[in-house]
C-alpha cells in the first residue's frame, strides 16, 4: 500500500513527459516493434512498466520519483520506504528488492533499443522516471524527453534528440555513460548511504538485470543473445558478476554469482538464477 505522506511528496512536474513530441514515434518505432515481438514470445509481464512510456500513454497514477531525485538522495528515502511496504524484510533486503527493482526498468529499454535497432535511448538521470503505482503496472519507467544514441547509418542519425556515435564500441561507451556513470552508480551510493549493503552486491544486481534483459529482447534481433550478453556485461565492467551460456534450445541462461537476498524475506524463495541453493542456506 502507499503511502498518503508519499503520495503528497510527488511531483506534478514529473508528469509533463514529452512522448508526444514530434520526433518520438519515430525514434521509437523500432522499439515499439520489438516490444511486440517480445510480447508474442514471452508474454506481457518483461516489458510491461515499459508500454506506457513506448505507446505514448501516461503511467498509471502513483508514486513517480524522478532518477535526479534519487541519484541526489533527496528522494531515495520513499524508494526504500516504498519497498519495504511491499515486501517486508530487513532493510538491507528490501533495499536490495528495490535495486534490482529499478535497475531491471532504467536498463530494459537500452537493451531492448539496442539489441533491436541499435538505436539507445540516452536515460541519464535527470531524463528518467520511475513510477510505483497500485495498479498495473505496479513498477513502470519513462524517459522525460526523446534523446537516443544511434549509429552513422541509422536512419535517424542526425534527427534532432539523436546522438550519432561513430561505431559500435562508441555507442557501447555511450550506453554505459549515461546508464552508469550518469544515473545508476550515483543511486547505488545513495542506496548505500542509508543501508549498509555492498557494493558488490548491488552491482550483481545490475549484471543479472542485464541478462535477464538480453535474454527476453534478444529475439528481437539478429545476433545470438550470448554475444549480446557478453558485450553488454563487458561494456558495464559486469561480466565477473554472472555466468552466461546457451541451452540446447538455443536460449540465454545465465547464474549470479552474487545474492539479491530475496531468500531472506518470507515468502519470496531463491531466485532460480542465484548463487544461493537452497541446500546452501
Amino acid at each position: 500500500m502507499l503511502s498518503a505522506a508519499a503520495v503528497d511528496l510527488q511531483r506534478s512536474d514529473v508528469r509533463e513527459f514529452v512522448p508526444q513530441h514530434p520526433s518520438f514515434p519515430n525514434l521509437a518505432a523500432p522499439l515499439r516493434t520489438a516490444a511486440d515481438h517480445v510480447e508474442r514470445r514471452h508474454g506481457p509481464h518483461p516489458l510491461r512498466g515499459l508500454r506506457p512510456w513506448l505507446d505514448g500513454t501516461e503511467a498509471p497514477a502513483g508514486v513517480d520519483l524522478p532518477g535526479s531525485a534519487l541519484a541526489d538522495g533527496s528522494r531515495i528515502g520513499e524508494l526504500l520506504a516504498d519497498s519495504a511496504r511491499l515486501w517486508g524484510g530487513s532493510p538491507h533486503a528490501s533495499a536490495a528488492l528495490a535495486w534490482k527493482t529499478y535497475c531491471y526498468w532504467v536498463l530494459v529499454p537500452a537493451v531492448l533499443g539496442y539489441v533491436s535497432a541499435r538505436r539507445v535511448p540516452l536515460l541519464e538521470a535527470d531524463n528518467f522516471v520511475f513510477t510505483i503505482s497500485e495498479d498495473e503496472p505496479m513498477f513502470s519507467g519513462r524517459q522525460i524527453r526523446p534523446r537516443f544514441a544511434a549509429l552513422r547509418d541509422d536512419p535517424m542519425a542526425g534527427a534532432p534528440g539523436v546522438e550519432v556515435a561513430a561505431d559500435e564500441a562508441e555507442l557501447l561507451g555511450r550506453m554505459r555513460a549515461s546508464l552508469f556513470e550518469g544515473h545508476l552508480d550515483p543511486v547505488l551510493e545513495a542506496i548505500r548511504g542509508e543501508v549498509r549493503i555492498g557494493r558488490r552486491t548491488l552491482l550483481g544486481s545490475l549484471a543479472s538485470g542485464i541478462a535477464y534483459a538480453t535474454a527476453n529482447c534478444s529475439t528481437a534481433g539478429r545476433e545470438p543473445a550470448e554475444v549480446v550478453a557478453k558485450n553488454l556485461l563487458e561494456a558495464f565492467d559486469v561480466a565477473d558478476l554472472v555466468d552466461v551460456a546457451t541451452d540446447e534450445h538455443g536460449r540465454l541462461v545465465y547464474q549470479r554469482h552474487t545474492c539479491c537476498l530475496a531468500f531472506t524475506i518470507d515468502g519470496c524463495g531463491t531466485c532460480s538464477t542465484c548463487c544461493v541453493q537452497p541446500d546452501q542456506r
